[in-house]
């Protein structure tokens, strides 16, 4: 296959033929018609074929240049389309934040219902997935993810560490009475999460009660969730009591939905990050949401107690 021609001479043949004037495609694209004229002849000794003829004192196409006009003009126009993509993405106060789905469950949205409330003209859509995005192909704008997985962008920063804390509800607390030691949660139903490949090497109740020196060596997973999220709700609805992320639990805890039930907490490996696309920071809204969540984030890199 033959290379293109020069995209002026395209661009002017295109003109030419929209317009059905050489002086209009000169105005048009603020040039000399001598220049359109020169680059309508670059086009023809490229294509080595006759595009356009005299008629009259105008100009009009040859048979073959009309078919080759209409091919040309579909080109410019997904070529115009792609451009009013990419000024109408610039414009757009929309924005796409992914994060792992317990993670958008409990933590993301109670804090994007604050930006909502902060940018009433803001448009967010939360994405909660667990594979990495590829946020440089437009699948999001924003990703909070966890620990190594860093490697898989190019642009990112440091969020908050977070922590495990035990909770439980006020209705299963009115029954078990006071849980005063870490013993006496042995006696209590436990659930437990699966982190699966969510995150690496969370701490599970093993580890909770080894930090508590409690012996608990016929402890054993009877209710297991694959959703950390899915143990929070179970917790509130008073199933048991959850060994869960902090970050999770937060919005139970304001509304009183979850309550601590022992202060021992134990801090994550490694820590959440937000990174970004090269097109999220030139949104109108896209700086300023950045500063925001790294800001909102901060919070919970303070230990609670």
């Amino acid at each position: 296959m033959n290379p293109l021609p020069p995209l002026a001479a395209l661009r002017a043949f295109e003109a030419v033929g929209r317009a059905g004037s050489v002086r209009e495609a000169a105005a048009e694209l603020a040039v000399s018609a001598g220049a359109i004229t020169q680059h309508i002849h670059t086009l023809e000794r490229h294509l080595d074929r006759r595009l356009v003829q005299r008629s009259g004192r105008g100009i009009e196409l040859t048979a073959l240049g009309k078919i080759y006009l209409s091919h040309l003009s579909k080109g410019f126009s997904e070529l115009h389309k792609a451009q009013e993509a990419i000024d109408s993405e610039k414009r757009s106060n929309h924005l796409v934040i992914s994060t792992f789905p317990s993670l958008a469950s409990k933590w993301l949205a109670p804090l994007l219902f604050i930006w909502r409330n902060q940018n009433p003209h803001s448009s967010v859509m939360i994405s909660g997935v667990h594979p990495e995005p590829q946020l440089d192909e437009a699948e999001a704008d924003f990703r909070v993810s966890y620990g190594e997985r860093h490697r898989y962008h190019r642009r990112y920063t440091h969020l908050f560490t977070d922590r495990v804390i035990v909770v439980a509800s006020p209705s299963l607390l009115a029954r078990t009475g006071p849980l005063l030691t870490p013993a006496h949660l042995l006696t209590q139903p436990l659930l437990w999460v699966d982190w699966g490949n969510e995150y690496l090497a969370l701490p599970s109740w093993q580890d909770w009660f080894a930090k508590a020196d409690v012996a608990c060596k016929t402890l054993h997973p009877d209710l297991v969730f694959s959703f950390p999220a899915a143990a929070v709700d179970a917790a509130i609805e008073g199933q048991g009591i959850a060994l869960v992320q902090y970050s999770l639990a937060t919005s139970a805890l304001a509304l009183g939905s979850l309550v601590r039930v022992l202060p021992l907490e134990i801090p994550l490996a490694e820590a959440h990050f937000l990174a970004w696309s090269s097109s999220a920071l030139e949104k109108p809204l896209g700086a300023a949401f950045q500063t925001w969540i790294i800001n909102e984030a901060r919070r919970f890199d303070t230990p609670l107690y």
